[in-house]
């Protein structure tokens, strides 16, 4: 019955089937979660936006023997992980789970996880879905979740902000965090000058003995504690990032993509959008999100996907400044999209597996795609019927476009079969063609595709 997405958890765990949604809650588990509920916890984090909300539904008659109450959380569409996630989107994440750590301790519980992987993305901010995280609280008892904390949190974020925010993709292959022997080791020399992390990364890993109680229980005291993780929240709240990639954030401004071409392309999108009928979008290679932003008017949901960090990190701070809920960002390639990983493969699902649209939005990356990465035509159109229920709006580039012709300056053209003729008929494969407009001042050109009957 246990599913290997909650399998560490031995106090309850998680069914997921058809994106119904059920937490099962054991009796080893009863005392902590009446209290999460009864001491107004539970009101408190919920109504901050920063705990997803439940409710409790019947046992079946044969669960009755085997669980205290089951659960129906809010069920949320779309959960990015850790390795999908800018450098900023990390620091909010370490900050929120340490505002929550400081409510609990007002409440008499506390986190028993320090794990990045039970916090995620939704309605555009930050927000803890692990009902059974919440531990009873005892008075001068060390933080349990704390070293798991600096593995997974505090160490990776360092590493991304003090040497490169790709450390944070790496992480996929090594989803329980690093040794801090190894954080330590790779971080550079002004770090130590840090006094967060001195203690709590470079001092910490020097500690050989996990077992040892290292310090006084008067350390532990709640008001330490609080003091503790607001150094902590406030060392973070500082730490800045440059910008890596000035060619990609700034391509609409560039060459032929003009203001000319891009309000021709608005129009049509804008008209196409409101003729059809369609809920939740996946904007593929969505750059700055220009277009992730315009379909947002027209969605209940956006999912813009993107591979350069600097223009994901743009879009979240466009849509933290329009105050946008239905965008959701995914820092990813879709030539090598996030793996499954973990236990079986099935612990974190992979990209593919939980995207699910039904409208696909392929714009100025098929050249990308086909030139650029050496993908077969053939593959992208497969890919884009798998990815979407209904419809795809593809933006065909010809050989003659000056992108093109720059991605071919430095290497062998081998790309006879990149034609428009090659694109109509990978694509009528899986959908039939309703509309096609050109795009001003340039040779590019936009199509509609609706999935074909037998693909549905």
């Amino acid at each position: 019955m246990q599913q290997a997405i909650s399998y560490r958890d031995r106090d309850g765990f998680v069914l997921l089937n058809n994106k119904v949604l059920r937490r099962y809650v054991a009796f080893s588990y009863a005392d902590r979660y009446d209290q999460l509920m009864r001491s107004g916890l539970y009101q408190k984090l919920v109504s901050e936006g920063l705990l997803i909300p439940h409710r409790e539904i019947s046992l079946d008659e044969d669960e009755k023997q085997k669980f205290y109450v089951k659960l129906e959380p809010e069920y949320i569409p779309f959960v990015s992980l850790p390795y999908e996630w800018t450098a900023e989107q990390w620091k909010e994440v370490a900050i929120t789970l340490l505002n929550i750590n400081s409510i609990c301790i007002k409440h008499g519980m506390i986190l028993k996880d320090g794990t990045p992987f039970n916090l995620t993305f939704y309605k555009g901010r930050c927000v803890f879905f692990d009902t059974l995280s919440f531990d009873v609280y005892q008075e001068g008892e060390p933080w349990k979740a704390y070293r798991q904390f600096c593995e997974m949190i505090l160490g990776p974020l360092a590493l991304m902000f003090y040497k490169d925010p790709a450390w944070g993709k790496m992480m996929q292959s090594h989803i329980n965090g690093w040794p801090l022997s190894f954080i330590s080791s790779h971080l550079p020399l002004r770090t130590w000058f840090n006094p967060v992390l001195l203690v709590h990364i470079h001092w910490h890993a020097s500690v050989k003995n996990k077992g040892k109680k290292l310090v006084s229980s008067e350390i532990f005291h709640s008001e330490k504690l609080l003091v503790l993780w607001d150094m902590i929240c406030q060392s973070i709240k500082h730490w800045k990032i440059r910008s890596h990639s000035p060619v990609w954030s700034n391509y609409y401004a560039a060459t032929i993509l003009s203001d000319t071409y891009l309000s021709s392309k608005n129009e049509i999108l804008s008209q196409w959008f409101a003729t059809t009928t369609f809920s939740q979008v996946i904007d593929m290679g969505s750059n700055d999100g220009f277009f992730s932003i315009l379909a947002a008017g027209y969605a209940k949901r956006v999912l813009s996907i993107e591979s350069d960090h600097d223009c994901v990190q743009n879009l979240r701070t466009e849509i933290r400044n329009r105050q946008l809920g239905n965008i959701e960002t995914i820092l990813a390639d879709i030539v090598m999209p996030t793996p499954a990983t973990g236990w079986e493969n099935e612990e974190r699902f992979s990209l593919l597996h939980r995207l699910d649209g039904d409208m696909l939005l392929l714009l100025a990356v098929i050249h990308h795609l086909c030139i650029g990465a050496n993908i077969p035509m053939a593959f992208v159109a497969k890919l884009a019927a798998r990815l979407t229920s209904r419809y795809t709006i593809v933006e065909f580039v010809p050989r003659s476009d000056p992108k093109v012709v720059e991605i071919l300056i430095n290497r062998e053209d081998i790309f006879a079969d990149y034609s428009e003729e090659t694109f109509t008929y990978c694509f009528g494969r899986y959908f039939t063609l309703l509309k096609v407009a050109n795009c001003a001042t340039t040779e590019r050109k936009l199509y509609l595709w609706e999935k074909l009957q037998s693909e549905v």
